[in-house]
């Protein structure tokens, strides 16, 4: 019937000698080592530009803190000081205890 053929190779298992001369390369050297520097360079400097964007932000939050406050304590200033000058134009009344209590609230807890 079918005939077979000859020309297949035969595989035979043999027994794998092991090398002497096994150099084992530190894992710094070579590509694998100029792959991790140039990796840490980058985090590095990525590092470095968030840090100083970070110190950025906060010395603008800060000056934007102050001039918040500032113009918080002059806004005070200036409604405390029409507020006078109305009375003594009488365009307001005067403020009696209540009134005032609630003005002195407000200024202690706006």
């Amino acid at each position: 019937m079918a005939e077979q053929n000859d020309n297949t190779p035969t595989t035979d298992v043999t027994r794998a000698q092991p090398m002497s001369d096994m150099t084992i390369l530190p894992p710094d050297s070579g590509f694998l080592g100029r792959f991790l520097q140039e990796t840490e360079n980058m985090l590095r400097a990525r590092a470095m530009r968030m840090s100083g964007l970070l110190r950025t932000l906060n010395e603008s939050g800060q000056r934007t803190e102050l001039l918040l406050r500032k113009a918080t304590e002059r806004m005070e200033a200036a409604h405390s000081k029409l507020e006078k000058d109305l009375q003594k134009a009488g365009l307001m009344p005067p403020l009696n205890g209540d009134e005032a209590d609630e003005g002195q609230d407000e200024k202690e807890n706006p």
